[in-house]
């Protein structure tokens, strides 16, 4: 009978409530803090430097999506994604004009 839990293993419906909150809302908001931080930086123009960075946050948010699900902690990911999204907001206030 494959695709039942074993006798006394329950889904923990927290716990994937959590990760499919961390795959969605999460990777869009890192992904979306990454994107602002490479417009920035990027050496060409905006125009460019945001058509280069979106395509690249696809592949991030496909990653992250992945790792929501792969990890065994949903603290782990929540601190992952919590780390992940305050990195590129600190490289954007370091770089505020």
């Amino acid at each position: 009978m494959a695709g039942r839990p074993k006798p006394g293993r329950e889904p923990n419906w927290r716990a994937i409530a959590a990760r499919v909150l961390a795959a969605t809302v999460g990777a869009y908001a890192l992904c979306y803090a990454w994107i602002g931080a490479a417009v920035r930086v990027l050496p060409m123009d905006g125009v460019d430097a945001n058509i280069l960075a979106t395509c690249l946050a696809f592949m991030v948010f496909v990653a992250v999506i992945l790792r929501a699900f792969a990890v065994r902690s949903v603290t782990r990911i929540w601190c992952e994604l919590l780390l992940g999204t305050a990195l590129p907001m600190g490289l954007l206030l370091g770089l505020g004009r």
